[in-house]
């Protein structure tokens, strides 16, 4: 799908050129009286048309029938009549061909089986019709400039949303309003807000996607629930990247409560939420975990200063603040690296009793002398700082003394325009629009403007970074997963050996003689394995032996695995007994493919072995990945020291490490259809150079 056509279909609820409003009513306190009052108080500029068979005019216009009876062209519908009435008004736009119908109205599929049954007949229509549908249960959308306020929300009217640059789009309609109003009351410059209800048609991705290329727009916020076609909104993300648009989301439905609470309110799949969380890092996309946070990120982008670097200098008035705010930051990730000696000297020149490593302490003494605020950044500066804190704490309180700073402040982010500047500081909404027009983020908390500095950080990165969305090539000479078919774990190394994911010398006997004669090709030592494919958990029934190294254990060990088998599960199809070079040493990790239903295939790496379910210590990719994610995904393991070479140990195959990951996650995206999930574990990692293989495996297949 191509960009223009991604967010064309969002265009008419965003920039309609004409509405018509179905169930139009001359009451405002009813939600069909709502539209139309709200939208002439936005200042629309374009016709409205109220429909309502029981009226002459609404507000002064003239009040039409029906949707049809109207001579001249419809761009936009907003319907507001009960549910069982809205098949009926869709008809009729339809039969009018207008460009897009906004439903208000629920009472479909987040309510019972006979609404999503009329949700879909009502989809269906419109789509033959070649009519964009945003809703139903929907609260409608807003566009600043171009005075469209097409809701039935009061929420908004105390504090009409401002011109600006931040763009919204959610799913969940008073969730919406209510960031609109919080926004509103930070005064935060809006740019358009959609919101999708149960995105029976038009969803987040579509509203995203025009967000993406309207020019108005330089940061977008969302908040979803469920996303009902993951390719679209990957491609819109990507879209909002090409064009250096942030994008923050808050997710609704992280945990298993909030996750069936998502399905009762617009029958949505939540999907797994630490899958979803390792996807947005991927695309580069920043997740918020609160509203507030959200509209601090958003705001702190929207004041298009950018730092270069991860690098924070902090200047406080308080110590303590200063260790408190250098705690958070490294926390965070962000480098506070400590002053080099020369600006450290010349900070000690000026103020002597002063802190100057960073933070840099310069006490309550600046208020007395407030031509030091110059020099005292110019000097952080100079340690390659792209990011500077400075902690006024309450000092704004006393107008008198800190109007005599305002000077200097000024100077110094006119003299640096490609800096990040924040001020934290209690101030009142007067103090903080002018430090604002002077280029300076202001925050009353320290730790909400830390989380604020490493969003930028990261999506300065993500712009120059090659696109995440990676077509799936199915590798040469790798053979198709059957739907039905049962893999053992000698079938499936074979089939991932096929894939470019490299395993040992092994073969499977089905008697003591060809037990031997394995072990004299493949040679001592040796693991021998129980082979079954109802047997998943070999080690659990003591299917596995290690260091078998003649003849005689040979003989021993095969009769051992036979009669396990047979103790431990009678009825087992048992298909032989696998014979394998045994390996020491490495790093023993885990690789694995499962297939998310709402995200589609997944690529898993962490540590491996036994552990593997008691540290948790893994992380999450859509398939396919390249080489960089893949590294990328090595290190955000808590135990990729491991792989690094820890007290005498030498540094593990990486490079290998890599190319398995990558191929294999391209072998998952080729055969999703088939695949259930994929097990490879442990997959040892050798030392550099020496490669890094299978020793287990297990696929898991879809049913025919």
């Amino acid at each position: 799908m191509s960009s223009m056509i991604l967010g064309a279909r969002a265009r008419p609820f965003l920039n309609p050129l004409s509405i018509a409003v179905i169930g139009a009513s001359a009451d405002e306190d009813k939600i069909g009286g709502r539209p139309i009052k709200y939208l002439r108080l936005a200042g629309y500029s374009g016709p409205i048309y109220p429909i309502n068979p029981k009226r002459d005019a609404i507000h002064g216009l003239k009040c039409y029938p029906s949707i049809t009876a109207v001579d001249d062209d419809i761009d936009l519908a907003i319907i507001s009549v009960p549910a069982q009435e809205v098949l009926s008004a869709v008809e009729s736009c339809v039969a009018k061909r207008v460009s897009g119908v906004l439903i208000f109205s629920s009472g479909f599929s987040e309510v019972d089986e006979a609404g999503r049954i009329l949700q879909e007949r009502i989809v269906q229509l419109a789509s033959e019709g070649g009519v964009a549908l945003l809703g139903p249960n929907c609260a409608g959308t807003f566009n600043t400039r171009a005075g469209l306020l097409a809701t039935f929300s009061s929420g908004i009217l105390d504090k009409p949303p401002q011109p600006g640059s931040i763009s919204f789009v959610s799913q969940s309609g008073a969730f919406g309003i209510n960031m609109l109003v919080l926004a509103g009351e930070r005064d935060l410059g809006l740019s358009m807000c959609l919101t999708s209800g149960n995105q029976a048609d038009v969803d987040v991705a579509e509203a995203l996607a025009y967000m993406a290329q309207d020019p108005e727009t330089e940061v977008i916020g969302v908040c979803i629930e469920g996303i009902p076609d993951f390719d679209r909104f990957l491609a819109a993300i990507e879209l909002a990247r090409r064009n250096r648009k942030p994008v923050i989301v808050l997710k609704l439905g992280r945990s298993e409560v909030g996750a069936r609470a998502v399905a009762s309110h617009t029958a949505s799949i939540a999907g797994s939420d630490e899958v979803f969380d390792a996807i947005l890092r991927q695309y580069s996309v920043c997740r918020a975990h609160s509203i507030e946070e959200l509209l601090d990120i958003a705001y702190a982008c929207s004041l298009r200063r950018h730092p270069p670097n991860d690098k924070l200098g902090i200047i406080t008035v308080s110590g303590g603040v200063g260790i408190l705010t250098a705690d958070q930051a490294s926390a965070a990730g962000l480098d506070v690296a400590e002053l080099p000696a020369q600006p450290q000297a010349a900070i000690k020149a000026l103020l002597p009793f002063a802190a100057a490593g960073n933070p840099v302490d310069v006490t309550a003494q600046i208020t007395t002398q407030p031509a030091l605020v110059e020099p005292m950044f110019e000097h952080m500066l100079a340690g390659g700082y792209g990011s500077s804190i400075a902690l006024f704490t309450y000092l704004p309180r006393n107008r008198v003394l800190f109007e005599k700073m305002l000077f200097y402040f000024e100077r110094v982010a006119s003299r640096y325009p490609g800096h990040f500047f924040v001020i934290c500081a209690l101030t009142d909404s007067e103090m903080r629009t002018r430090l604002e027009s002077m280029g300076y983020a202001v925050f009353d908390d320290p730790g909400r403007a830390v989380r604020a500095i490493r969003a930028l950080v990261d999506f300065q990165k993500a712009f120059d970074l090659p696109s995440a969305v990676r077509e799936a090539v199915v590798m040469l000479g790798a053979k198709s997963v059957r739907r039905g078919a049962v893999y053992d774990e000698f079938q499936a190394k074979k089939l991932l050996a096929l894939a470019g994911i490299p395993g040992l010398p092994e073969e499977l006997v089905s008697s003591v003689d060809q037990a031997l004669g394995a072990a004299k090709r493949i040679g001592y030592p040796l693991v021998m394995k129980i082979v079954s494919p109802e047997i998943k958990h070999k080690s659990e029934i003591g299917g596995v032996l290690l260091d078998i190294k003649d003849t005689e254990q040979v003989r021993q060990g095969y009769e051992t695995l036979l009669r396990r088998a047979a103790d431990a599960a009678p009825n087992a199809e048992v298909r032989g007994v696998l014979m394998a070079r045994q390996v020491k040493g490495g790093v023993e990790t885990i690789l694995g493919v499962f297939r998310d239903p709402v995200i589609g295939p997944i690529v898993m790496f962490g540590l491996g072995g036994v552990l593997v379910e008691i540290l948790k210590d893994v992380t999450f990719r859509r398939a396919p990945i390249s080489r960089d994610e893949a590294y990328r995904m090595i290190r955000e393991v808590k135990g990729h020291a491991l792989l690094q070479g820890v007290r005498g140990v030498p540094a593990a195959d990486e490079d290998a490490l890599i190319v398995a990951l990558v191929k294999l996650s391209i072998f998952a995206a080729s055969q999703i259809d088939s695949i259930e999930s994929i097990d490879v574990n442990p997959f040892v990692v050798l030392p550099a150079g020496n490669g890094a293989f299978a020793l287990d495996a297990l696929i898991e297949v879809r049913s025919a």
